[in-house]
């Protein structure tokens, strides 16, 4: 074997493995209850990231209590089955009050007027096929924001 492809087999196995998605998603005065922003496989290392930006309402700061029912979470198909279970049995009445979703976060966590962007990182242990959604549990309310998320699995070496 050449010492130029014995060289790249053994950099190869040495590296770190790394499978992502980055998408950027532009929200626009919008109500809409769901968004839908990116799907993702995460393997028992995945990781997100998220960055919101250019965050506006569409009326004067609601208060935290009415904030805490718009934010970002993470679903797979069986959890979203359960889910639609508890709005149908009336057990919640908003996704965000979910037991079966893992929330990124709702917007009484980080809205202020004085900060720019908005960054989050959450480690997914759980491998599983999942999607990224945005919910307005507010109908009321309209949502101007960026949106950039970076999904990924890293595999050790």
């Amino acid at each position: 074997m050449s010492l130029p492809l014995l060289f790249l087999l053994t950099l190869l196995a040495s590296a770190s493995l790394s499978v992502a998605e980055i998408r950027s998603t532009q929200i626009r005065s919008n109500a809409r209850p769901l968004i839908l922003l990116d799907k993702f496989g995460f393997t028992h290392d995945g990781q997100l990231e998220l960055n919101v930006s250019h965050l506006s309402l569409s009326r004067s700061t609601p208060d935290s209590l009415e904030l805490s029912k718009v934010g970002l979470f993470l679903c797979t198909i069986d959890a979203w089955v359960h889910v639609l279970q508890q709005i149908e049995d009336a057990q919640i009445n908003c996704v965000l009050r979910s037991d079966a979703i893992k929330r990124g976060f709702t917007f009484d966590q980080l809205f202020s007027p004085s900060i720019a962007a908005y960054n989050f990182s959450y480690a997914e242990s759980s491998a599983d096929q999942y999607t990224l959604i945005f919910a307005n549990c507010l109908p009321q309310l309209k949502v101007s924001m960026n949106v950039r998320s970076e999904m990924y699995n890293l595999e050790g070496g």
